[in-house]
């Protein structure tokens, strides 16, 4: 075998398989009502009579009896006994030495029409031409050397006519006829051979086929639904479950961008919060301011932003109160921002001082300095204080 060999399927012979498949899967009171045949009998020839096989759809041989042409009342009583006979399929079978058996070599192209090609080619084969014997051919398989193997049985008419014509008078005639010889060699192989004369075969009509078809069409269907309707319940199941998992995921992210939003949110208010604890409140600086500065010293101006305290004023003794403005956890980095000047006017020195300012520890973690917090400027922010006075109260 190479690439350029064509592949060629029996479809015939697949759809035969799987049909026998398919019964063996339908119950067998079901398989009664649908087909048309059930069981089958073998008949073969016995001297002045034939003997019957009848067997069931299994092939159970369930009775075997000889019967004499002479007397038809014995099949009559046997046929009453066995009802069911009418719709087994009649197989007559050909002793072996009643047929002529060969095995031929044609070419490829004579399997198309096999039977028509052998007719002509017949004396050929056999002493008998085309008009004195029933004959059937039956492609066996192919060669290696691009033939066909043909299994050729004849038989002359007067041997088939005969026996036919008798099983007729009992009412019997048959669906199919065998060749015993053929049979045993072949088996399976030859199992749509048959020699039956087209003018003797028994053509079920066209209603009756109809049904059939269609009742076994129905079965297949209902096959293919029960393999088929669980796996799209499946798939249906599963698009379900997908469609919920994408709206679930979506309200996810929905989810998810509120709480990046509440976490920017909480950054910033705490971020605040740290600002504010870290700023001095405003009360608290000038009640500093007032513990500090004595009765004789006065505040014109206060300018207070970014934790940074400007002050201006006029006091008897101003170089004194560097020391004491350091000597205050509120206070560092105190300065002279301008040289003292005397006021002619009040006989005190104008001083302008600058200093930066930190909320003590304590004073930072109390509650009240976070509600005093209230008061304090915002950043940038500046308060001046004109011609006012400082006392402690």
């Amino acid at each position: 075998m190479n690439l350029d060999t064509a592949i060629e399927i029996d479809l015939k012979g697949f759809f035969r398989w799987w049909a026998r498949e398919l019964a063996f899967l339908v119950p067998k009171s079901l398989r009664r009502r649908l087909s048309d045949r059930y069981g089958s009998v073998l008949l073969r020839s016995a001297a002045n009579g034939f003997e019957l096989d009848y067997a069931d759809e299994d092939g159970v041989s369930l009775v075997r009896q000889r019967f004499e042409f002479a007397a038809p009342e014995a099949f009559q009583a046997f046929k009453s006994q066995y009802p069911a006979l009418d719709k087994a399929e009649l197989v007559f079978r050909l002793a072996s030495g009643q047929a002529l058996a060969k095995t031929v070599y044609l070419p490829l192209a004579a399997q198309e029409n096999l039977q028509q090609v052998v007719g002509f080619e017949l004396d050929r084969y056999t002493p008998f031409s085309a008009d004195q014997v029933y004959f059937s051919a039956m492609p066996l398989g192919k060669t290696e050397f691009g033939q066909i193997q043909v299994l050729l049985v004849a038989i002359p008419k007067a041997n088939l006519d005969e026996p036919l014509r008798q099983l007729d008078l009992f009412g019997l005639r048959p669906h199919k006829v065998e060749y015993q010889a053929a049979v045993e060699e072949y088996g399976e192989a030859c199992a749509g051979f048959n020699l039956l004369p087209e003018q003797y075969r028994q053509h079920p009509s066209a209603l009756s086929q109809s049904v059939h078809w269609l009742a076994w069409a129905a079965i297949l269907l209902l096959s293919l639904a029960v393999l088929i309707w669980p796996v799209w319940l499946q798939a249906q199941a599963v698009d379900t479950l997908k469609e919920k998992v994408k709206q679930l995921e979506k309200q996810n992210r929905a989810v998810d961008a509120q709480q990046t939003e509440i976490d920017a949110l909480h950054a910033e208010t705490q971020k605040l919060i740290d600002i504010k604890r870290r700023s001095p409140a405003l009360l608290s600086v000038l009640d500093e301011l007032s513990r500090l500065l004595n009765d004789d010293t006065w505040l014109t101006h206060l300018n207070f932003a970014d934790n940074h305290l400007q002050i201006q004023g006029q006091s008897p003794a101003a170089s004194t109160l560097i020391g004491l403005l350091e000597d205050s956890a509120y206070f560092n980095n105190v300065s002279f921002v301008s040289p003292l000047t005397q006021d002619k006017n009040t006989g005190r020195e104008r001083f302008q001082i600058s200093m930066d300012v930190a909320m003590p520890a304590a004073d930072g973690a109390s509650p009240d300095a976070e509600d005093a917090g209230e008061a304090e400027l915002k950043p940038d922010s500046a308060v001046g204080l004109d011609n006012a006075e400082t006392a402690d109260e």
